[in-house]
């Protein structure tokens, strides 16, 4: 597990910037958090990072929303209005993705094992007293040890 703390949006956005510029797909990245913590922010800088150009918001009122046109397709998928397996396969999340990366807010306990990908989990906490600092919990799978070493690197 690895702890990182930044203190602006724009600090998360440049930490998944660089997770964009050194991933390879298909990976799975469990985006764990409450309301406003950075979720979103962090998926602007990883779709930035994966050299897509367009807009990025958030796909609460869609579940999911597909980005193309970087080095890899970038899905997000929001899953807080998902209630069981069935609803998740039906989205076809695995399908949509291909060889491209899934980051998904809300994911259900199980999704790592359902759909089989490599996985990168990231928790964020808000800071304490400062609305724009954030910590990030970073846990991950040996498959995704090499983007986690670049990154430090």
């Amino acid at each position: 597990m690895l702890e990182l703390d930044t203190g602006s949006a724009e600090a998360t956005q440049r930490l998944a910037g660089r997770i964009g510029e050194l991933v390879a797909g298909p990976l799975l990245i469990l985006l764990v958090g409450d309301y406003g913590t950075g979720k979103t922010t962090f998926v602007q800088g990883l779709a930035r990072g994966l050299g897509f150009e367009g807009v990025v918001r958030s796909p609460s009122y869609n579940i999911m929303k597909k980005y193309e046109g970087g080095r890899l397709p970038l899905v997000h998928a929001d899953l807080y209005r998902t209630g069981s397996q069935a609803d998740i396969e039906e989205l076809g999340l695995i399908e949509e993705t291909g060889e491209g990366i899934l980051a998904v807010e809300w994911p259900k306990t199980e999704l790592p094992q359902q759909l089989g990908m490599p996985w990168l989990r990231i928790e964020f906490r808000q800071g304490n007293g400062d609305a724009d600092r954030r910590t990030l919990l970073l846990s991950w799978e040996k498959e995704v040890e090499t983007v986690i070493g670049g990154m430090l690197g």
